[in-house]
């Protein structure tokens, strides 16, 4: 089966003007991912920027060295 994320939760911090959206698996809800999104970003909006947001760090993430604990 495969696994969903949900949208849970959409967050605007007003003082540094950064917006936040937070992920939960579907199979596992203690699994949580949080990314940022464009600063005020609307409900209307939402899908589209995360979609974009875990596009980024996918992007991220494979372009990074993986370092063992010294």
């Amino acid at each position: 089966m495969t696994s969903k994320l949900i949208i849970a939760h959409l967050s605007h911090d007003l003082q540094q003007k950064k917006s936040f959206v937070t992920f939960l698996w579907s199979d596992d809800m203690t699994k949580r991912l949080g990314l940022e999104v464009p600063y005020g970003t609307s409900i209307e909006d939402i899908e589209a920027e995360a979609r974009r947001a875990i596009a980024v760090f996918t992007d991220e993430l494979n372009a990074s060295e993986l370092l063992p604990l010294a």
